[in-house]
């Protein structure tokens, strides 16, 4: 079975993490507890990443530091937006009181 695709190490995970997050998010609105939704979403997705990764990418492609780099940027980049989005709603509420 030489023509199984390969796919870069980590690649399950995070794709998992991309469709478990707005699972979440839908399941804490379900709930009536939205600040749980993210971290309901993040571990469905992560379990299912882990579990598709060890079945799916038997032989994972590592990623050049050039790659490595590049990731490591894009993560910074999303996580500043991201407290920056949530002290500009947090200040906001708090503002309102």
């Amino acid at each position: 079975m030489g023509n199984e695709k390969q796919y870069t190490k980590g690649h399950f995970i995070e794709l998992g993490l991309v469709i478990g997050m707005p699972l979440g998010v839908a399941v804490g609105l379900a709930l009536g507890n939205i600040a749980f939704g993210p971290l309901i979403g993040a571990v469905i997705g992560i379990a299912a990443g882990a579990i598709l990764e060890k079945k799916l990418n038997k032989n994972p492609i590592e990623l050049s530091e050039e790659a490595k780099a590049k990731k490591r940027k894009y993560y910074l980049i999303t996580l500043t937006v991201g407290v920056i989005f949530f002290v500009g709603v947090l200040s906001i509420f708090l503002l309102n009181k």
